[in-house]
């Protein structure tokens, strides 16, 4: 699961266009028939069609009310709007939806829509087996709306045909949960809002002798990796996603990694770091105080209301160096499938989950809106994510290529080398660069 400004579209607008009836055609006419009867015949005509029945596909929580509230509330709403259309919705497991996607793809049975992380629209733009959506009527006001972020992860700029190949649907990103009892008990007043002070207060709030750490970092993946990255100046690649040299393997990027890698040494970081069998996630061990400081996204909220007795806790920005405060833009784009049976109406439903209705009903399950205009009405429904929302201002898009992926899986690799002591970091990360280069190009490991 993963990852942020003006906005045009207002709600009368969306009104507007959502009241567009849908069409349903009527072939041929009745000759000598009066218009009346016309008109009968065709309501008639109407009555007795079998609607459209659209195949869509997401990987939404079955435990809590994420996948309840879209099948009872969106798309009811939509199905009343449009009677001609209907909608079943079908949840698969992470690990298998992008291959099971592009598996109907090839066999020509591909579902009408699919509920896209945003690392996916890349390739699947690539692959030829979604649609470039920019064209279609309703995208415009959509793409106004949208905060910088989100919109990003929809717009493929590299290969044949750039463009924007899907709808910004939900959008998350993480900011730093820290316990306040502990902090308490190490002498430290509140938050940290630097990175420097961040890695300070990590060291003081260790106890080995209570397996306590300062700081968890829940893997050496980019989502996890990206907010220390960026927030100290550094980066992955160029602006133009195609090349790694200069950027992941420059001296701010050596030194962003160098303070986690002392850090780790130093016993102020826990094992969800370096992961393995044993590691304890941060969203595990931060309610048994295993963890004083670690950063999740908005989800973490709802799993800890169920834990009990869970400490006092508080969420901050995640704290400024020299890039800013800036965290990873998560979260789901929807795709229409190229060879989808139903792509106008399709399209259709793709624009009503970006609606102020849809996208309102959806934040209250922690799915947070694309669009601007929403913030405020998130805010005040779901009051912590006040924070989120803040973060999400300057936070920033992994590449959108459909080399990612493999580039992060090459970084993830070498960092993890690093980490284990078996090259130095600027040698990792100079191969992790040569690596993704390839990666970026589409040139195979």
């Amino acid at each position: 699961m993963q990852p942020a400004q003006s906005r045009l579209w207002t709600r009368s607008k969306a009104a507007r266009r959502l009241a567009v009836a849908v069409v349903v055609g009527v072939t041929g006419s009745v000759a000598g028939i009066t218009g009346i009867a016309a008109s009968s015949a065709s309501a008639k005509t109407a009555k007795t069609a079998k609607p459209v029945t659209l195949q869509f596909w997401s990987t939404y929580d079955l435990k809590d009310k994420e996948e309840s509230t879209f099948v009872n509330v969106i798309i009811k709403k939509f199905e009343k709007e449009n009677p001609g259309i209907k909608v079943q919705a079908s949840v698969y497991l992470y690990a298998d939806l992008l291959p099971k996607f592009l598996a109907a793809s090839a066999a020509g049975d591909p579902p009408d829509l699919m509920r896209s992380d945003i690392q996916w629209v890349p390739q699947l733009a690539s692959e030829g087996v979604i649609k470039n959506v920019g064209e279609v009527p309703g995208f415009a006001a959509i793409k106004s709306a949208t905060l910088p972020g989100p919109l990003a992860t929809t717009h493929v700029a590299t290969g044949e045909a750039p463009g924007y190949y899907a709808f910004p649907d939900d959008t998350n990103t993480q900011a730093l949960f820290w316990n306040k009892a502990l902090f308490a008990a190490a002498g430290i007043s509140g938050p940290p809002t630097t990175l420097s002070q961040m890695y300070a207060d990590a060291a003081k709030l260790t106890d080995a002798s209570k397996q306590q750490y300062g700081l968890g970092v829940d893997g050496t993946d980019m989502w996890n990796m990206a907010p220390y990255i960026w927030s100290s100046g550094g980066g992955f690649t160029n602006a133009k996603y195609n090349s790694a040299t200069g950027v992941m393997n420059n001296s701010t990027t050596v030194n962003a990694v160098t303070s986690l890698v002392n850090l780790l040494k130093a016993g102020d970081i826990g094992s969800d770091f370096l992961g393995g069998a044993s590691a304890v996630s941060g969203e595990e061990g931060f309610p048994k105080g295993e963890y004083a400081m670690y950063i999740d996204g908005p989800w973490a909220v709802d799993t800890y209301k169920a834990d009990s007795p869970m400490p006092a806790y508080g969420i901050a920005p995640f704290p400024k160096g020299a890039g800013g405060s800036v965290s990873t833009v998560g979260g789901e784009d929807i795709v229409v499938a190229n060879g989808g049976h139903h792509i106008t109406a399709a399209e259709k439903f793709a624009e009503f989950l970006d609606s102020p209705f849809a996208q309102d009903a959806m934040a209250a399950q922690g799915d947070m809106s694309t669009e601007t205009t929403d913030a405020a009405a998130e805010v005040k429904t779901t009051p912590y994510l006040k924070v989120f929302a803040q973060q999400l201002e300057t936070a920033k898009v992994r590449a959108v290529s459909a080399g990612y992926s493999q580039m992060d899986s090459d970084w993830s690799t070498e960092l993890g080398a690093i980490l284990a002591g078996k090259v130095s970091v600027s040698a990792g990360l100079n191969t992790a660069a040569a690596e993704s280069n390839g990666a970026l190009r589409g040139i195979a490991p």
